[in-house]
């Protein structure tokens, strides 16, 4: 069924509705980078799982969940999920206390799904209630006004020194052997700024800062705002793809300025480094659920623009083995080598030990499930990796900016590299930077 509503209609109408209940956005913001051409909505979920806690039959639960009831699911995973996966039983960590759940899935009976490229607008799934959202969409599809914030001011969980001295103690375990890349945040934290709400700070990131993997997921007690350029994983018809970025510039400030920092990224050796061993990695771990001899890396360290950054992201692909589902899938590459390093488990407990606050969803995943039998969707997996992402509950936002560190990093360039991922976040929420 073609509704007549264009992707800022059904964005403005979906965050109209997310002030009352339930609503999940992935967002592609109309930029096509690794296929990325849809704007996906669901309201009014016909269930809702929510997992807190340790328990290390999360992945299992949600694909049961989805597998039975033919239902999509828009999900997200946090990053301490996948601690609980990774890391050995039995761990002592200081950073397991965290109000964020260990995993939230949103299924629906139907979605609404915008094509960038074709621009038209359908509901796929069931359409027993069609009627009933069409009109819901249509009387809340008006335009919403944006103001500039107000001043607002952050925190971090370190200082300039604290991270520094972060940096200088992971390459010590370099040194040991213990790791080869160490993915290391900081945690900013402030009050939204009176008057300003999670969906203003959505529009402003969507209009200022699009990216292709983009999610606003008002979950009842908190609300999640992700601007992500980076996907953690897709499968679709058994053919599945990671494609891990690591190397990060500024655009310019003219055409000759973005010249020099284009170059210089791509004749960067470190930050060519940095990926190639986070490709090595995603390489392991998707030849363990993939068929024998079908794992291939696709591109290697391309140049990928953005409207406020360039990164060099790679593509591994494999054809993914007939009994691997959900579950397997995530096991298998949850959470991210892109923002844990390598080698995972040792480093993660590295990270665990250094980082003096739980991750929560920053570093986690955002995306969506699709069934056999959900329409003429075909079945798919989407994942998304949660970095620019932020979590709102009760007016306090939490969110993680970081980078990789290897033997040849300057901290002080790499701390400048964290703020510079922060700066459109903070922008966005007010904070002059």
């Amino acid at each position: 069924m073609f509704l007549d509503l264009t992707a800022d209609d059904l964005i403005f109408a979906a965050l109209r509705l997310s002030e009352k209940g339930r609503v999940a956005v992935l967002d592609s913001c109309g930029i096509r980078n690794l296929g990325s051409r849809s704007l996906i909505v669901g309201i009014e979920p016909v269930e809702v799982l929510e997992f807190s806690g340790a328990a290390d039959d999360i992945p299992e639960k949600i694909e049961k969940a989805v597998s039975s009831s033919g239902l999509a699911a828009i999900v997200t995973l946090s990053y301490d999920l996948g601690q609980n996966l990774v890391m050995p039983p039995g761990r002592s960590t200081g950073n397991a206390d965290t109000d964020e759940p260990q995993a939230y899935a949103a299924l629906f009976d139907s979605l609404i799904v915008h094509d960038y490229v074709t621009g038209k607008t359908r509901i796929r799934g069931s359409t027993a209630n069609a009627n009933d959202t069409v009109k819901l969409l249509i009387e809340n599809a008006a335009p919403i006004g944006v103001p500039e914030p107000p001043s607002a001011g952050a925190s971090s969980n370190f200082s300039r020194k604290e991270y520094i001295d972060a940096i200088l103690e992971i390459q010590e375990e370099i040194r040991k052997g213990n790791t080869y890349q160490t993915n290391l945040t900081q945690q900013f934290s402030l009050r939204l700024p009176k008057g300003t709400t999670a969906r203003d700070v959505f529009l402003r990131l969507r209009r200022d800062h699009p990216a292709p993997f983009a999610a606003f997921v008002a979950r009842g007690h908190s609300n999640v705002v992700s601007v992500s350029p980076e996907r953690l994983v897709k499968v679709e018809e058994r053919q599945v793809s990671a494609s891990p970025i690591k190397g990060t510039r500024p655009r310019g400030k003219n055409a000759e300025d973005d010249m020099r920092l284009r170059n210089e990224l791509l004749s960067s050796a470190k930050d060519r480094a940095e990926n190639t061993m986070i490709v090595d990695l995603l390489r392991n771990d998707l030849g363990r659920i993939c068929e024998f001899g079908s794992v291939h890396v696709e591109k290697l360290c391309d140049l990928e623009v953005h409207p406020t950054l360039f990164h060099l992201v790679s593509t591994i692909t494999g054809t993914l083995r007939t009994e691997i589902g959900l579950a397997g899938l995530v096991r298998a590459v949850f959470p991210c080598g892109s923002i844990t390093g390598a080698p995972k488990r040792s480093t993660m407990s590295i990270i665990d030990r250094i980082e003096p606050d739980p991750r929560g969803l920053s570093m986690g995943s955002i995306g969506i499930i699709v069934p056999k039998g959900f329409d003429d969707l075909s079945p798919m997996i989407d994942l998304n990796v949660a970095i620019r992402t932020m979590v709102e509950k009760n007016g306090n936002v939490t969110f993680n900016v970081g980078g990789g560190i290897v033997i040849d990093s300057v901290p002080e360039l790499e701390y400048d590299e964290s703020l510079l991922k922060a700066k459109a976040l903070l922008a966005a929420l007010g904070v002059r930077t």
